[in-house]
């Protein structure tokens, strides 16, 4: 006789899923601070180029935003489809 598949539940399905970072704008923001402190000393940072660190650092905050809400909608979804099982 074969074996029957594992039953489909969302903890065992957690347990392997990977871990999703949790909110790293806080971070994102201590470097621009600390970015703005150099060039506020004049030390090896120019306008221009503490705008283009911190133009590059708001993309990647837009896009760890997305990753989170991404990870959130299909985590509701699949609660959802295995609640209606």
């Amino acid at each position: 006789m074969p074996k029957q598949p594992k039953k489909l539940t969302l903890t065992s399905l957690r347990k392997k899923a990977p871990k999703i970072p949790g909110h790293t704008c806080i971070n994102i923001d201590n470097v621009i601070e600390k970015l703005e402190k150099l060039v506020d000393r004049k030390k090896a940072l120019d306008k221009k180029s503490l705008k283009d660190l911190t133009k590059r650092l708001e993309k990647l905050r837009t896009a760890n935003e997305n990753l989170r809400e991404g990870g959130i909608y299909w985590y509701e979804k699949l609660k959802l489809l295995l609640k209606n099982r």
